[in-house]
């Protein structure tokens, strides 16, 4: 598969994967908001619900933020240049010096 993107758009896949699952681990662990989970997904979507809650654990929302990180990583990893071909730019070379 030849996926190409720019060098920036890869460093900033890369780091938003890792600044995903960094924050994922730290608010399934509830160390952020004195014991409290963040909510996302309730925050973002209704107004009902109370987005900080004390029921830490693994939820749908460490799920989708998982998936999303694998992704993101999946994208950065597929998108890496191809190694240089050494015999092409040692051959050019040679045909100079003839």
């Amino acid at each position: 598969m030849d996926l190409e993107l720019p060098d920036n758009v890869r460093q900033i896949l890369l780091i938003s994967t890792i600044v995903l699952v960094i924050f994922e681990l730290v608010n399934m662990t509830g160390i952020v908001f004195q014991g409290d989970k963040l909510f996302l997904i309730d925050l973002i979507t209704s107004t009902e619900y109370e987005a900080f809650r004390p029921d830490t654990g693994f939820s749908t929302q460490d799920i989708v933020g998982f998936l999303l990180a694998a992704v993101m990583g999946a994208l950065w990893y597929l998108s890496a240049e191809d190694e240089l071909d050494w015999e092409s730019l040692l051959a050019d070379d040679d045909d100079e010096e003839e």
